[in-house]
């Protein structure tokens, strides 16, 4: 490849040194660097009332665009002509030319934006509301411009050369719009940094830890698996506990369930520990847990996953996908369901084993297979 050839991200999310959201996007890109000549620029879209300015980040030099638009995702894409015609100007004023591939993380403004350009075009797909349907705070809002949302996102994602989701499932909602009709579709599974997440020796629990690391929003269901810890200690199993590290609004709804019923003494809510120390946190547990009932994969689950720590999600979200025939029935309870979750955990709980990881999904082998793929292949 020529290194003179520029490889653009486009994404709302990217890690910093105060925050590591977006932090799957950094590795995607760090290992893409690792195995080509790509000269990459990252492009970090931010509201237009955004203070953000541009950072270094790991050997990357992220620059920041500010997307204008009307407050909570009112008929987002209404400026789009105004923001394209800045976007222009701004790749000009910061240099960025000969650009042979645009990478667009989500549908909405990335995609928009690079539309514009005249080079081979991705679209990635990081969640299951592939058309963010469900942004904005008003349900009257949400419902009036539905339609629109849909018909303009999905001309955008129809002139794209290559839509990618994080899973089949991802892939599957898009496929349930008539109109959308994709050039080219790829799933790439997030793969796993296993020089960051990787299994340490420790000393052996007292009682069998269990660990969850996500945001306290409903759909992470972080109150199910509290109400399934319960069920387990009423059945006398009494050498557990449950340890929690998130932030959100359903944290204090957490919190009270666990007063109110006296679980103190097993249930922990834990600060939120940097991700470069969240690899300790896998290896100090025996089981993760997340019963997500809206996911498109969960790195979480990966990254527990690489350390040996085997893991219990719901049936028939996206990482459902990764997981063996033969542990399906182990490692899937039911949505929304203390009682199936309660068996899941009692199972691991008896078994008290390690999960060796599948290097398949280590990011070194995930991004070797995309690298391969034939929209590279062009190119080259």
């Amino acid at each position: 490849m020529d290194n003179k050839k520029t490889y653009l991200v486009i994404t709302p999310f990217f890690p910093s040194k105060n925050s590591f959201v977006g932090s799957y996007i950094f590795d995607q890109i760090n290992e893409i660097r690792n195995q080509s000549d790509f000269n990459i620029k990252v492009i970090k879209l931010v509201s237009a009332f955004s203070v953000e300015k541009d950072y270094k980040f790991e050997g990357f030099e992220i620059m920041i665009f500010r997307v204008m638009d009307l407050p909570w995702f009112i008929s987002p894409g209404i400026f789009n002509e105004l923001n394209t015609n800045r976007f222009k100007s701004f790749l000009k004023n910061k240099k960025i030319n000969d650009i042979i591939i645009s990478h667009a993380h989500v549908s909405y403004p990335a995609s928009y934006l690079q539309n514009i350009l005249d080079c081979k075009k991705i679209v990635q797909h990081h969640g299951l509301d592939v058309l963010q349907l469900l942004n904005g705070r008003s349900n009257f809002i949400m419902k009036l411009q539905k339609n629109y949302l849909i018909r303009n996102t999905i001309r955008q994602l129809n002139h794209s050369d290559l839509n990618i989701g994080v899973s089949e499932l991802v892939l599957s909602q898009l496929r349930e719009y008539p109109s959308y009709s994709p050039k080219d579709e790829l799933v790439l599974y997030n793969g796993v940094d296993t020089s960051k997440f990787y299994p340490i020796k420790g000393d052996v629990n007292r009682s069998f830890t269990i660990g969850s690391v996500a945001n306290f929003w409903e759909i992470k269901d972080q109150i199910t698996l509290i109400k399934a810890i319960e069920l387990l200690i009423l059945d006398g199993i009494n050498d557990i506990q449950l340890k929690l590290i998130g932030t959100g609004k359903k944290l204090d709804l957490c919190k009270k369930f666990v007063k109110d019923h006296n679980l103190s003494e097993f249930v922990i809510f834990e600060k939120e520990r940097a991700h470069n120390l969240i690899n300790s946190f896998y290896n100090e547990i025996d089981l993760f847990v997340l019963p997500s009932y809206y996911e498109a994969l969960g790195c979480v689950y990966l990254e527990s996953w690489s350390t040996n720590t085997p893991f219990i999600a719901i049936k028939c979200q996206g990482i459902s996908e990764l997981i063996p025939d033969y542990e399906i029935n182990n490692l899937l309870a039911d949505e929304k369901s203390p009682s199936s979750l309660k068996e899941k955990i009692l199972g691991e709980y008896k078994k008290k084993r390690s999960f060796p990881f599948d290097e398949k999904y280590d990011i070194k082998n995930t991004i070797k297979e995309f690298m391969n793929y034939s929209f590279f292949t062009d190119i080259n």
